[in-house]
């Protein structure tokens, strides 16, 4: 068996001491599965927030290819929204006027910004 020569270290979760493998050549951070899945788990929450705009030009982008190839209108059930919030947009409207490109761009626009302002408080003080 192969000596490591890299010793022991703590693992970047748990704070626990461990062997490192010596396969590893010194990448290894973590001392076994479950904190392994932490520690993916914590890389691509930071990941994500570092890139809130992919998925949200991802998201947009395929919304609007799908309609276009399937010619169907958009469902406002797509945001979780509660009942009283709940957009309520003339879509057949947009759709005859404007086409259904419009139309999910409008609807993803009016989810957003309720979104944004669901948190701030209504009243001045």
């Amino acid at each position: 068996m192969a000596k490591n020569s890299y010793g022991k270290r703590p693992c970047s979760i748990c704070r626990k001491w461990f062997l490192p493998d010596v396969r590893q050549k010194g990448r290894q951070k973590t001392c076994g599965p479950d904190c392994q899945r932490e520690l993916h788990r914590r890389q691509c929450k930071d990941w994500n927030k570092k890139n809130k705009a992919y998925f949200k030009n991802n998201y947009l982008g395929k919304k609007i290819e799908k309609s276009v190839d399937k010619k169907t209108v958009p469902d406002s059930s797509g945001a979780s929204l509660p009942h009283q919030t709940k957009p309520v947009l003339p879509i057949e409207i947009i759709i005859t006027e404007y086409g259904i490109k419009p139309a999910i761009i409008v609807q993803y626009l009016v989810t957003q910004i309720i979104n944004q302002t669901r948190g701030r408080s209504t009243g001045f003080t």
